[in-house]
């Protein structure tokens, strides 16, 4: 699935059996601004609600591998994905930032960083 938001809604909405316009329907959104999303003549919808609720009726679990690149795909160029908005006003998360980049961890290390985390975590 090509991880640009129009192709990854449009996959992922035909993965879970909607046709276009039933989809529009149950997200309350109309067919043509849908349509629109999905061959990136608009922009993917910003509000966290919004995306998540997308998220929720394309059946993609919080956490999921599929439900980051849904929000990743979403965000818009130098900001933060919708679902992890919310963290960028924390007073740590630049350090851990500046951290990862200081030490030049590369993505591999990084994954197995948010994995340890996850298995500290139980999940």
């Amino acid at each position: 699935m090509n991880d640009t938001f129009g192709p990854l809604l449009k996959g992922l909405r035909l993965r879970a059996g909607f046709g276009l316009r039933r989809f529009a329907a149950l997200i309350d959104m109309p067919a043509p601004n849908l349509s629109a999303i999905e061959h990136g003549r608009r922009n993917p919808p910003s509000d966290p609600a919004k995306l998540k609720e997308l998220a929720v009726a394309l059946g993609l679990e919080e956490g999921s591998e599929d439900w980051s690149r849904f929000f990743d795909a979403a965000r818009q160029q130098d900001s933060w994905p919708a679902d992890v908005r919310h963290l960028a006003g924390r007073r740590v998360v630049p350090a851990l930032l500046r951290t990862i980049d200081n030490r030049q961890l590369s993505d591999e290390e990084i994954a197995q960083l948010t994995e340890e985390i996850r298995r500290r975590q139980g999940g």
